[in-house]
């Protein structure tokens, strides 16, 4: 009997080694298919990476340029308040002297009627001038009002 239970237990420990056997190479045939997964898989991901690479890139170059046209309009808006400073400025530079002409007109013709009439002639002369800085005043300003005229229209009215 105990050859029996030999030939039984070796009979098994066959059985067995035959069926880890099995088991090892079906295991085996599974991580062969993993392994050509894996690598189909890193075959197909290394031209996306360079895709992506790419992309991140020039994504990159249109931030930088985006970047450096913001700044550009940014210089551009402060120069244009600055414009529009110097502008307001002027006007009203041309203005206070258009004041003090007139006052200074005003007075010179008031001055003539109580000295007499033989200073009209002069009093109209000032009359003149007055009215041609008034004149070239209010284009100066119309020219200021409006930007968008071109230099050579902002030229001396006479």
């Amino acid at each position: 009997m105990a050859e029996w239970s030999a030939a039984a237990a070796a009979a098994s420990f066959v059985v067995l080694t035959i069926a880890l056997l099995a088991a090892l190479r079906g295991l085996m045939k599974r991580l062969n298919r993993f392994e050509q997964t894996i690598r189909s898989i890193e075959a197909e991901s290394v031209p996306l990476l360079r895709e992506i690479r790419g992309l991140a890139a020039e994504a990159g170059q249109v931030m930088r340029r985006t970047g450096r046209q913001v700044e550009r309009l940014d210089r551009l808006l402060d120069a244009a308040q600055q414009w529009e400073g110097a502008v307001r400025r002027s006007a009203s530079t041309v203005s206070r002297i258009t004041e003090a002409v007139d006052r200074a007109a005003s007075a010179h013709v008031e001055q003539a009627i109580v000295s007499g009439r033989a200073r009209i002639g002069e009093t109209l002369d000032w009359a003149e001038l007055g009215w041609s800085v008034w004149k070239w005043w209010q284009t100066k300003r119309a020219a200021a009002a409006n930007p968008d005229r071109m230099a050579d229209d902002m030229r001396d009215p006479e």
